[in-house]
């Protein structure tokens, strides 16, 4: 009896281990491929960010942005770079 009691445990310990181990190898390729995704993402958000420095440069403009809906807003100063602009 304790023979089959043996064979019986090493059978239930062989098969921890592998499902154990194939739960460890598909998290680290779960982990692989989420890192790779975030590193295309970072180099896609990179890439957008000095493209539009590049065309911000191109256009002449001199990255002087207006935003109409602050309540600061100095009608003035976007009247005279309009004139810059235009002149």
């Amino acid at each position: 009896m304790s023979q089959i009691a043996r064979w019986g445990v090493l059978g239930v310990g062989l098969s921890y281990g592998f499902v154990h181990a194939r739960t460890l190898h598909k998290d680290a390729q779960v982990k692989r491929i989420e890192d790779a995704y975030a590193r295309k993402v970072a180099l896609i958000e990179e890439a957008k960010k000095k493209f539009a420095d590049l065309n911000a440069a191109k256009n002449g403009s001199g990255g002087e942005q207006f935003n109409f809906e602050d309540p600061n807003f100095d009608a003035d100063k976007w009247v005279k770079h309009l004139e810059s602009k235009f002149n």
